[in-house]
């Protein structure tokens, strides 16, 4: 008759607990496709952040290389300057041009075009061109994957459905796409990753899949959690209005702006960690299990056992913030040291094992707040619509439009 298996997860809302379980992180074993399905193993299986042991410290040793803290703070000007590029174009062809600004869709490939310059360097019209028809077939493989269905089950790729086609196409163009920019930037030879990154391939370092779906993962995939920290982030800023002017006045008063937007001690950083608490990227983490059992208040959890995060449990329902936690205040985070919030906060993960773009995905929120604080002043029409947000995205996004008017000073 066979054995009947039934998933467990331990769901975890304390930091003490979660400290003990996440100390050794880098020893988790991640949910297989994230308990997604086959649908998923195709597009994310084989990526970074849902491999495990010895596979994943491999690939992340070489894949986070662009990533790392000191490579991240070289990219503030390149971040600058696609900050200035997006939002004049937003000024030429969207709301913005009469003072309106949709954050999550207005800013969407903002990021998007900062980590492909990141990975490829400059890229031709073509490819940028290329690039984005990828995206938008990609944006509609994971829709799939969010609804489920069939395309959870191995044995729908034998069918001869239209998610299928598209998981074709999208994986041979993605394909061709990676290997034409690794021939041009070997060519060009100005050291872009991407050039690294085949190398390693060739080697047997790496393989093809965990390099393809990686890169995915940084550009597709962390696209919607991206966006989510931007959009909320200038939500906020219009809702509260005078940390706008707070924000400004702290850059004119900052020696070196560039080592400004790197320092984590100002009120810039605080507001981005404020706004991040108050929205998580999603209700839970993703499912790992320890490899070893853990005690957690007297009870033993088996190793093997898959833990989850309750990011609303942890960043709001939480007494360490206090009386007022569910209230928008940044000077929390300049009341504390890091060290101290540590474990009482969901971002970026827990322990060893954390995401490997936070440095880069900082810097992106922190050039463009201080840019838009500079040159515009936000707000909204109706408080109502804050808490509007789009169905048909996985991660918390306002779906809603902010005043955004351009000062008469701005550049």
């Amino acid at each position: 008759m066979g054995t009947n298996h039934l998933a467990l997860l331990r769901v975890l809302t304390r930091p003490e607990h979660i400290q003990l379980v996440f100390k050794d992180s880098e020893k988790h074993k991640k949910a297989i496709n994230n308990n997604s399905g086959y649908l998923m193993s195709q597009l994310l299986g084989s990526c970074v952040g849902l491999i495990s042991g010895m596979e994943w410290k491999t690939a992340r040793f070489v894949l986070e290389r662009p990533f790392l803290h000191n490579a991240s703070n070289n990219y503030v000007p390149m971040i600058q300057k696609h900050v200035l590029q997006h939002l004049d174009k937003l000024h030429r062809g969207t709301d913005l041009k009469q003072g309106f600004l949709h954050p999550a869709d207005d800013l969407k490939l903002l990021p998007f075009w900062i980590v492909a310059e990141i990975f490829y360097g400059s890229l031709s019209d073509s490819m940028a061109a290329e690039l984005q028809v990828l995206a938008q077939d990609r944006e509609d493989l994971f829709k799939q994957v969010i609804r489920g269905g069939v395309s959870r089950f191995t044995f729908s790729k034998y069918l001869s459905t239209e998610t299928n086609k598209l998981l074709d196409n999208f994986q041979r163009g993605w394909k061709a796409f990676n290997n034409e920019a690794a021939r041009r930037a070997k060519e060009t030879n100005q050291g872009e990753p991407i050039v690294y990154f085949y190398e390693m391939v060739t080697a047997g370092v790496l393989t093809e899949a965990q390099l393809l779906q990686t890169l995915d993962e940084a550009l597709f995939a962390n696209l919607d959690v991206t966006t989510g920290g931007i959009s909320w982030n200038l939500v906020y800023l219009a809702t509260h209005e005078s940390y706008q002017a707070a924000i400004q006045q702290e850059v004119q008063s900052a020696p070196d702006k560039e080592e400004y937007i790197r320092s984590n001690s100002t009120l810039l950083a605080a507001c981005i960690s404020e706004s991040s608490r108050l929205q998580p990227l999603a209700a839970f983490s993703i499912p790992q299990a320890a490899p070893t059992a853990r005690v957690i208040d007297g009870y033993i959890i088996p190793a093997g056992t898959d833990f989850i995060v309750d990011s609303y449990a942890l960043n709001i329902r939480n007494e360490f913030w206090g009386k007022d936690a569910d209230v928008y205040r940044p000077e929390r985070f300049l009341e504390r040291k890091n060290t101290e919030t540590r474990y009482h906060f969901w971002r970026f993960g827990f322990g060893p094992r954390q995401c490997m773009g936070k440095y880069v995905a900082d810097l992106i929120l922190r050039v463009l707040l201080v840019h838009v604080v500079e040159n515009y002043n936000l707000s909204i029409d109706s408080v109502e619509d804050i808490w509007r947000r789009n169905p048909e995205s996985w991660i918390t996004h306002p779906h809603m439009r902010i005043r955004c008017w351009k000062k008469d000073n701005a550049v």
